[in-house]
């Protein structure tokens, strides 16, 4: 062989090395954790796992959002937003207009992403879910707010129980008795 065939064939040899490495790796057998006899699964101290190939599952899940902004006078203002998003997938809502008030314009908005994950703890499925929220609504008459628009910004990852509620923040306004909860509810549809 020629010194440049040689060079070659060295060089597609050391290319391929980790790759045959990662096939032989997927193929052993996995370890087993210490302290969990073989063959038993440790319930008390369970993991969440994907199904076994996440690939294959069609299942969406139904988000339903509300937020409650209570304010010191007058009745609670309550929105919701609801979307439905496969799992592993993302959802990005947008909402957004103009409102007169005494003191001009204001940009009213109210913006939700959700991203659903799937996970499996003692074989019950429950879903991890990442979420942003924006909420900004048209400031209330008092004195204190006609100057400010109130602004809520929120980045949170969740887990969630299959068609159960859960109320994942409560903020009070730094400069007003305003406070605002926002509760979530995910539901698996199979």
């Amino acid at each position: 062989m020629t010194r440049q065939t040689m060079m070659c064939a060295a060089l597609a040899l050391t290319l391929a090395t980790p790759l045959f490495a990662q096939e032989r790796d997927s193929e052993q057998a996995p370890v087993p954790k210490p302290g969990v006899p073989e063959g038993k699964p440790n319930t008390a101290a369970a993991e969440p796992t994907l199904p076994r190939d996440s690939r294959d599952v069609a299942t969406n899940v139904r988000f339903e959002l509300t937020i409650t902004d209570q304010r010191s006078e007058g009745p609670a203002v309550t929105k919701t937003v609801t979307a439905t998003v496969a799992d592993l997938g993302t959802a990005r809502i947008r909402t957004s207009g103009s409102v007169r008030t005494p003191m001009g314009f204001r940009d009213v908005i109210l913006n939700v992403d959700v991203a659903p994950r799937l996970v499996y703890v003692n074989n019950v499925a429950r879903v991890r879910a990442t979420l942003t929220i924006e909420y900004r609504p048209v400031a209330a008459e008092s004195d204190t707010e006609r100057s400010t628009t109130p602004t809520i910004n929120e980045s949170l990852s969740v887990a969630l129980e299959d068609g159960k509620s859960l109320l994942i923040s409560q903020t009070a306004d730094p400069s007003t008795e305003r406070k605002v909860k926002v509760e979530v509810k995910a539901t698996i549809i199979r």
